[in-house]
């Protein structure tokens, strides 16, 4: 879903090439060597820092600008420490005019529009305003939804990890206490093997 929404964020004023996943966005990057590269934190096989990582690798790539987008800051530090070096962080939601002036600046590319005339630009301002406006609610509103399906995503887990730990540690607990009457069951019966002898012994007698 981001993937698409800043494909068509970019599309107007860039070639936008895409990648379902960290394994293909290396190979699709190693073959076409692009000016910048966008990961998303969140990728099926690879993650976006592994990603970078395998890609830092390929002598073509080991200078190429990347812009990290997460939702969750936090869940990058775990993998980078902050400051984050070798890459720029975006985080999720953000608008379509920061997405687009973070490239720039990456590229050293003007952030200055063409020059039209001003007839055109006066003929096309207003609808495009309302057109920009809608937009950018839109790709807010997604990425504010797809940040906190994350949010839940791992909150989720966290407690799914949580229960199982205290499982296994009243499992443990558990295994400790039956060694233990085991134990004592087999010093019982030490016992009664002793007593059993010195009955037959003194019947014996």
């Amino acid at each position: 879903m981001i993937r698409k929404m800043v494909k068509n964020i970019l599309s107007d004023q860039f070639e936008v090439l895409e990648a379902s996943d960290g394994k293909s966005g290396i190979e699709t990057a190693r073959s076409v060597e692009p000016d910048i590269i966008l990961l998303d934190f969140v990728m099926p096989k690879y993650n976006g820092y592994q990603t970078l990582q395998a890609m830092r690798r390929i002598d073509s790539l080991k200078d190429t600008p990347v812009i990290m987008i997460s939702g969750l800051r936090e869940q990058v530090a775990e993998h980078v420490p902050e400051p984050f070096e070798g890459f720029e962080f975006l985080e999720k939601p953000f608008e379509a005019d920061v997405l687009i002036d973070r490239i720039k600046k990456l590229l050293h590319v003007s952030a200055s529009a063409p020059a039209t005339t001003m007839q055109t630009a006066q003929a096309g301002v207003q609808s495009q305003v309302v057109i920009d406006k809608l937009a950018a609610t839109e790709h807010l509103l997604i990425q504010g939804i797809e940040s906190l399906i994350q949010r839940e995503v791992a909150a989720r887990l966290a407690a799914i990890t949580n229960k199982m730990q205290r499982q296994e540690a009243s499992l443990a607990n558990l295994e400790k206490k039956v060694e233990t009457i085991l134990q004592q069951v087999d010093n019982q019966n030490k016992g009664l093997m002793v007593i059993l002898r010195e009955v037959k012994a003194l019947r014996g007698n």
